[in-house]
């Protein structure tokens, strides 16, 4: 069993205060977090209704080309946060070194790590320790394997092709699942397939709609395409209805082997 330390950070109510930083390890800064998305709570808060309070979540990874790290967002909502009691959603980042996800690090390890701390010091206020995230080393196409159900392969080859031809664009992806939980579980496996396993480009993925698409630093990962995409360095795709055949064929060699050998499993 490996043991990984990461940083990390809560945001969300504070007694007499209002949303502020909550709660931080010594070595994370929170407004880096901030100045590189924009926000602390990135979604629209009716995706985390109080008559859904412990079932309701989003996931935000976010990953800045340089960075050691990979930012890792559990956003949820839960009750008696502040001097009244009530409820308000939080975001509870951990800091991720690049390099234990590289050596297989699971994004389900770390999302493990944070629930145990839950479950240990509730949501708590001042300075905390580092995150320990234990682990076992889980091979990429394992990680990987139910990919092919959740997003077709010809919606995979626009991806490399579009980041191929331009890093900075940003997509809006639908997920074939219908469930929240296969949002999350789809953006965990396409940053471990384009950003840490082919290293293509940094990538940052959102599980929920965002509080403003025409802003938002991330792809987006959602069950149906919005009604409304802004055109500018945006490209919406869907994994709902394959397209020719022909549309691979200028995605990158070591990608196009790996989606081959995925889809034809």
């Amino acid at each position: 069993m490996k043991v990984t330390a990461a940083e990390h950070f809560i945001y969300g109510p504070v007694p007499k205060k209002g949303y502020a930083k909550r709660a931080r390890s010594p070595n994370i800064s929170p407004d880096e977090y901030e100045r590189f998305l924009g926000y602390y709570i990135p979604i629209d808060p009716a995706y985390v209704s109080a008559e859904d309070m412990f079932r309701s979540e989003a996931r935000l990874i976010a990953s800045a080309r340089g960075s050691e790290g990979v930012y890792f967002s559990k956003i949820f909502r839960r009750s008696k946060l502040d001097e009244k009691g009530r409820s308000g959603i939080l975001t509870h980042t951990l800091l991720v070194p690049r390099s234990a996800l590289e050596q297989g690090l699971a994004y389900d390890d770390v999302e493990k790590a944070i629930n145990r701390h839950e479950e240990k010091f509730g949501i708590p206020m001042g300075e905390m320790a580092p995150i320990d995230i234990e682990w076992e080393p889980v091979p990429f196409e394992k990680e990987i394997e139910g990919m092919t159900h959740l997003i077709s392969k010809a919606t995979m080859n626009r991806l490399v092709d579009g980041y191929t031809k331009d890093p900075k664009v940003k997509f809006v992806v639908t997920c074939r699942g219908t469930e929240q939980r296969d949002r999350i579980l789809l953006g965990y496996m396409l940053s471990k397939f384009l950003d840490i396993n082919l290293g293509l480009v940094p990538i940052s993925f959102l599980s929920e709609p965002p509080l403003n698409l025409q802003d938002t630093q991330c792809n987006l990962v959602l069950t149906k395409i919005p009604l409304t995409v802004p055109q500018k360095g945006w490209r919406a795709v869907s994994s709902l209805v394959d397209a020719s055949s022909g549309s691979d064929v200028n995605s990158s060699q070591k990608a196009k082997e790996l989606i081959d050998r995925m889809y034809s499993s």
